[in-house]
């Protein structure tokens, strides 16, 4: 486990002795379980956030603009190209 040196204010120290003696741990323990549930946080944010992207991936086929995506699919259903006009 590691040791990490931190450096509060008086104020903030007590805050943070209160804070640890009304969960009934040491002010160590309670920082590591602050920084802990801030893990725990930011991971369940960038499931949340892949899952979202997958989602929309998903629904790519469903909003009719999958041929952007499929070459096979690109002309089909939109008509011909026409004659390009000559710019002489």
């Amino acid at each position: 486990m590691s040791q990490v040196t931190i450096y509060l204010d008086p104020p903030a120290l007590e805050a943070a002795k209160l804070a640890a003696a009304r969960s009934q741990m040491s002010v160590s323990k309670w920082f590591a379980q602050f920084a802990e549930a801030e893990r725990a946080h930011l991971t369940a944010d960038r499931q949340q956030f892949w899952a979202e992207i997958d989602r929309l991936r998903t629904n790519v086929a469903d909003d009719g603009w999958d041929f952007l995506l499929d070459p096979k699919t690109r002309h089909s259903g939109m008509g011909e190209d026409l004659q390009r006009e000559s710019l002489d």
